[in-house]
């Protein structure tokens, strides 16, 4: 598969997230869709819910070229795309109509317990593992073992990318960083295809992200967490997907015990690429 291809479709991805970036922010404004940043300031929120409006879009030119030149099968490309649009949708539910008083699993697990309320956290999470776990049978080509190694992987990568963004850019370098590196590794790949679309609206919008313009809400963060789940779990082989999964699951348990921005925020080297950037 051509590289000029790919990164020709990367380009057409990033100019369609710069050009369409106003519309987006004036569109959740118009609606009211705005929250208050970690210096409680009232900006727009959610806008991975408009990203995956636009991801459908060039979803469907990636489908296009498909019908001319060997990609993908169409039911890894229905399982990327069915699985980016459910997490966002349940992100962008969580982001709206959430109330953002019970904080992470455990919170929103007890308060289902106790009170017998079910918070849209628990939902999205629920609805994520459950997303996971029916995309993990595309990507696993069948065998059981794989299956439920990639459902993990997909699972704990979609909520990661959650439990980072607490803080402008963060959870978006994490997924430019690990997507560049997927790029290079993926190049003569045509499942490159379905994930280009993203990678490229990630980096039009850093920059914003950076400087707190906008805020990509659940409905973002899961949105990247459940593409480069999937994309790691199709180009990585058994014994990496394992070192993911093990090093995604020690993040998920600092963030519930310690508190991630405390450990970075104690870290030098980490305090310094996480606030590499920002304004």
């Amino acid at each position: 598969m051509s590289a000029g291809l790919s990164l020709c479709f990367l380009l057409l991805s990033f100019l369609a997230g710069r050009r369409t970036l106003k519309t987006g922010k004036d569109f959740l404004l118009q609606v009211g869709v705005t929250g208050l940043n970690y210096r409680e300031e009232r900006i727009p929120t959610a806008y991975g819910g408009f990203l995956a409006s636009l991801l459908l879009f060039l979803s469907v030119i990636a489908l296009g070229l498909a019908q001319w030149i060997p990609l993908f099968s169409f039911s890894l490309f229905a399982a990327v795309l069915l699985a980016s649009i459910t997490v966002s949708f349940l992100g962008w539910l969580d982001d709206t109509l959430g109330n953002h008083r019970d904080k992470g699993f455990s919170g929103h697990f007890r308060t289902w317990i106790k009170e017998g309320r079910l918070t849209t956290g628990l939902l999205k999470a629920a609805g994520g593992g459950a997303v996971a776990a029916i995309s993990a049978t595309v990507t696993s080509g069948g065998s059981g073992k794989v299956w439920l190694l990639h459902t993990l992987l997909i699972g704990l990568m979609t909520n990661w990318l959650n439990l980072l963004d607490l803080r402008p850019g963060r959870a978006l370098k994490f997924y430019l960083v690990v997507g560049s590196l997927l790029f290079l590794v993926s190049l003569g790949r045509g499942e490159l295809f379905l994930f280009i679309p993203l990678l490229g609206l990630g980096a039009a919008i850093l920059k914003e992200d950076l400087s707190s313009q906008l805020m990509l809400g659940d409905s973002g963060s899961n949105l990247l967490g459940v593409q480069l789940g999937m994309w790691l779990a199709l180009v990585s082989p058994t014994w990496l997907v394992m070192v993911w999964i093990a090093f995604l699951a020690m993040g998920h348990w600092v963030g519930e015990t310690i508190s991630l921005t405390r450990l970075i925020d104690g870290n030098r080297f980490l305090s310094y690429l996480d606030r590499l950037g920002r304004e």
